[in-house]
């Protein structure tokens, strides 16, 4: 029987930019992806006799029953683009990474399931088409397709490699039990909340611009939601933080600190 094991990364945003939104309603962003390999998932994929079919087992933090299982979506999107069978799994998921917590936990998992699943398949999928079934599922989980850092621009599924290193800096992170929803969130996102100007130039200017310049669009809903997040994050820039930030819709929070 063949099996393949996987480390599947948290995520950290560095910036999260509104810039506009769509004639549909969908909002522009930018944001830096960065993988968090410090917290991640464990994924052990083995082949069973026939196709077409997938066993899940799932052990280590309990995903809420009101949470889409990305792996079965994955699993069944990927089949309905591709001319040959998928061979049955059997798929072993033991979670690590906080559900709701802005990590994209449930996006690495669809990502690095997506990257075994090329490897099980001959001919494998070129990697542009499994690009386009990851941004079915959700808006990061194509990041998880590749092996560095990524700017994300449009609904977030737009990738462009940008290097980037955090050796430098130790990274705290902090995840209050808060579930936030990011759908809940840009709902109430309004265009007073947009920073309406793109990452990079800022990214450009370096750590000492990024407290001022650099934001996470999404903090204000969250904060007047959920207080205790902006307490938080000032008590990282007391610490000594360079920078810190809200993740993504949150509640996790991260902050830079300088190694030396």
């Amino acid at each position: 029987m063949r099996r393949i094991e996987a480390i599947s990364p948290a995520k950290i945003n560095i910036g999260l930019h509104i810039l506009g939104r769509w004639p549909e309603g969908y909002h522009i962003l930018e944001t830096l992806l960065v993988a968090y390999p410090d917290l991640y998932d464990n994924l052990e994929v083995s082949v069973l006799p026939g196709q077409n079919r997938l066993e899940l087992r799932l052990t280590g933090i309990e995903i809420p029953d009101t949470e889409e299982n990305y792996l079965e979506t994955t699993y069944r999107l990927l089949q309905a683009r591709i001319s040959t069978p998928l061979p049955a799994l059997e798929v072993r998921l033991h979670k690590r990474i906080p559900v709701s917590a802005g990590l994209g936990g449930g996006s690495s998992n669809s990502g690095t399931f997506l990257r075994i699943l090329a490897q099980l398949i001959d001919p494998p999928p070129p990697l542009p088409l499994l690009h386009e079934v990851a941004a079915q599922v959700g808006s990061d989980v194509p990041f998880f397709l590749y092996d560095s850092p990524m700017l994300a621009r449009g609904t977030g599924t737009d990738m462009e490699p940008y290097p980037f290193s955090l050796e430098a800096y130790e990274i705290v992170l902090l995840t209050p039990p808060i579930p936030c929803s990011t759908k809940h969130i840009y709902r109430g996102l309004r265009p007073l909340h947009w920073s309406r100007t793109p990452i990079e130039p800022i990214l450009k200017e370096g750590i000492s611009a990024w407290p001022t310049h650099l934001h996470n669009d999404l903090e204000q809903v969250s904060f007047q939601i959920y207080p205790s997040l902006l307490t938080l994050k000032k008590s990282l820039y007391e610490a000594g933080a360079a920078y810190a930030s809200m993740n993504g819709s949150g509640s996790s929070l991260y902050g830079l600190f300088p190694k030396n």
